[in-house]
């Protein structure tokens, strides 16, 4: 029989269920996401890392769901509440929170209105009331019954305290709670209101009197509003048609006119007392929960794609990370991103001797190294030191020099957290904060992926109100992106640092430093086989990340390649096959390959030739090789300068639900809102991801500026 959760995995990916179960066996006998998905795809029928991943995660999820809706029945069974129509829903239920939803109106406490009626007897006249159809019934004889001359005076007690327990009856209908949160999603109104406190820069003043339909607001202005409710800025409700409900529910109830008015009190209770608040907290938090996930998807993808940015291979670079009191510190780096030398200049100071000194200096390095590029950080002072830098060029050019030179103001998000942290101080001990600063953002210029592992992903500026989303689901999915960006890569085994070792599939951070210090011990690894020599790595660890790992100088092909060594006798097979020269690879025989037919002939997995033959059609083939590279300004922008109108190239630097911002070569972005991205008037947009990805270089055409507060806006040119 097979396990329920596999079936309900297998039924929300839309994949089979022998998928789901092959690939939990494969989890929990230690593979990892990256090894199953690159090398076990003839036993998962194929999966990728994103439904890997979502394997594991959903059975999980479901599991634990299972085991919650086992609870609320047995508790609503033990109280005798739990009729077929309550069952059936819980059982349909999909996620925690619906469940917590449907369990919602039967958490009573200990002691509320309800609960001391019916201690006073009075259940039976609440059953009496809502199911007599007698046209003679009296209600007032009927109640006289109740009278204890303690606590129920007379009649009226009788019938008030009665009423509770109807109301509430009606608010644990499953049936009136769906038709009551039906309307308010649908025909509901999202209201917002400034509170009577001070918002210091206005950043919720677009809610101060705001209101939206609750079916249509998106993600974006949910995770804002949210926010200003949380900080009590904001008074965040939603408004609707009681009396469309009320007409509803008294339709739904009416039995008999004699107790029509009582029925028609106790539903006004139910609905004001139990029912609204109730299920204006369940819509908050199903819209909250939605945006939530798709800020945290979006986050996780723009992380992605920052991380598999172009890298600048062999290009020696100059980094300033720009300041004005406290000088531009500046970092020579050489082609693999090897530390040179440093030192501060003063260009912007008020001393002539000081600017002369900066500009001494600049002569001096630019003289000592041959340099590719000149990289800016984008923080204070950096369009000044831009201009410095144009001049220097200038100057130097008329006289025959650093002809090719070139300089690119680049950000510098996330820096300043770098140099401060663990990693920085353990690769830089004897630096001092600005020169670690100023080392990273060179080297993200050159490698993004090798170096911006070592930042929180929270602090490199893709996503969107990142501080109001659950955590620990973001700390996992952005981790999950880092493992799956670093592995589809590959490492190079004779250059890595420990920092990006430790996120190859089947490392830990022990074996990463020991494979550092075997390096330093006895030299490069002249193959894959001599991994198996240090200390510590065993055959799983082997196993799950050689194939990751990559020795450009191997005279093995293979060793370059994502063709895993258990696979090296079928790969000799497929190019005996296909009478391959490896030293001189015909690249239209591989692409012409017969999949089908080699695995059939050579007894093997279709997707094992196929990952042989891909490997050898792109040696040692960075998978970013073939995306394009910075933006490079040889002019100066100032904010200024920038007109209405104007046209200019930009690059993505940050995607959201509403638009995107793009880098221009200036400290501030140019918004382009999804309503500014469109290719025509009949060019439909569901998510500006879906057009543009973080890196993408894009023709922009400036439609707004705001001098004020320093903010642009343009429109793709397509």
């Amino acid at each position: 029989m097979v396990d329920i959760s596999v079936k309900n995995v297998a039924k929300k990916l839309n994949i089979k269920d022998y998928q789901v179960a092959e690939t939990l066996k494969l989890l929990q006998d230690g593979a990892t996401i990256p090894f199953i998905s690159r090398y076990r795809k003839e036993v998962t029928g194929g999966l990728d890392e994103e439904q890997v991943a979502s394997i594991f995660n959903l059975y999980e999820y479901d599991v634990e769901l299972q085991k919650r809706k086992e609870y609320v029945k047995n508790i609503l069974e033990e109280k005798k509440l739990l009729d077929p129509e309550i069952a059936k829903k819980i059982e349909q239920a999909s996620t925690k929170q619906e469940v917590e939803n449907i369990y919602e109106p039967f958490k009573i406490g200990k002691k509320t209105k309800a609960t001391e009626a019916l201690a006073l007897g009075l259940g039976p006249f609440a059953d009496l009331i809502l199911n007599n159809k007698d046209e003679n019934f009296n209600v007032f004889k009927e109640a006289a019954k109740y009278i204890d001359n303690k606590t129920l005076l007379n009649t009226d007690d009788v019938i008030e305290q009665t009423k509770f327990i109807i109301a509430q009856n009606i608010s644990q209908d499953p049936l009136v709670r769906d038709f009551v949160k039906n309307q308010l999603v649908n025909y509901g109104t999202i209201i917002t209101k400034k509170k009577n406190v001070e918002d210091e820069k206005e950043t919720f003043k677009q809610y101060y009197d705001y209101n939206e339909k609750v079916k249509t607001i998106p993600n974006h202005r949910i995770l804002a509003i949210t926010r200003g409710e949380d900080k009590k800025i904001l008074s965040y409700t939603i408004e609707f048609n009681e009396k469309v409900i009320i007409y509803h529910l008294n339709n739904k109830f009416f039995i008999n006119k004699r107790t029509a008015k009582i029925i028609n009190e106790s539903i006004k209770d139910a609905l004001d007392r139990l029912i609204f608040p109730s299920i204006i907290r369940e819509i908050k938090a199903d819209l909250f929960e939605r945006a939530e996930k798709e800020a945290i998807e979006l986050f996780a993808q723009n992380l992605e794609d920052l991380l598999l940015s172009p890298a600048v291979k062999n290009k020696s670079i100059l980094s300033i990370d720009p300041g004005y009191l406290n000088g531009c510190k500046c970092a020579m780096l050489d082609g693999n991103g090897n530390y040179l030398e440093g030192f501060i200049i003063y260009p912007h100071s008020s001393s002539k001797d000081k600017f002369l000194e900066a500009v001494k200096k600049c002569h001096e390095i630019l003289s000592k190294y041959y340099v590719d590029l000149i990289v800016i950080g984008n923080g204070t002072a950096s369009r000044e030191t831009e201009e410095f830098v144009d001049k220097l060029l200038k100057v130097r050019r008329e006289k025959g020099f650093n002809i090719d030179t070139k300089f690119a103001i680049v950000s510098e998000v996330g820096a300043s957290v770098y140099s401060a942290s663990k990693i920085a101080q353990e690769e830089f001990p004897n630096l001092e904060l600005e020169y670690r600063s100023a080392i990273n953002i060179g080297r993200r210029f050159q490698d993004p992926l090798n170096e911006l592992i070592k930042i929180d992903p929270k602090s490199l500026g893709v996503g969107q109100y990142q501080h109001d989303v659950n955590q620990k689901q973001l700390a996992s999915k952005l981790s999950f992106k880092v493992d799956k960006a670093v592995n589809m890569v590959g490492v190079d085994l004779n250059t890595a640092t420990k920092f990006i070792l430790e996120y190859v599939s089947g490392l830990s951070k022990t074996i990463a430093q020991n494979i550092v210090d075997y390096r330093n011990e006895n030299g490069v690894f002249k193959s894959r086989n001599e991994l198996k020599k240090v200390k510590g790595l065993g055959p799983k660890a082997y196993e799950q990340s050689v194939g990751f790992l990559r020795i450009y100088d191997s005279k093995n092909i293979y060793d370059k390649t994502n063709i895993h060594p258990d696979l090296y006798d079928l790969a000799d097979s497929v190019v005996k096959e296909l009478e391959i020269d490896l030293k001189d690879i015909d690249v239209e025989t591989l692409k012409s390959a017969n999949i089908e037919e080699l695995s059939n002939k050579l007894n093997s997995s279709k997707y094992d030739i196929s990952l042989i033959i891909d490997s050898l059609l792109a040696p040692g083939k960075d998978i970013r090789d073939n995306k394009s590279g910075f933006i490079v300004n040889d002019k100066i922008l100032r904010f200024e300068d920038i007109q209405i109108g104007q046209e200019i190239i930009g690059q993505v630097q940050n995607i959201t639900n509403f638009g995107v911002f793009a880098y221009i070569g200036l400290k501030e972005n140019v918004l382009i809102h999804i309503r500014n991205m469109k290719k025509d008037e009949n060019h439909f947009i569901k998510h500006p991801s879906d057009v543009i990805s973080i890196g993408s270089n894009i023709n922009i055409k400036i439609i707004d500026i705001d001098k004020n507060n320093l903010k642009l806006q343009g429109k793709i040119i397509w």
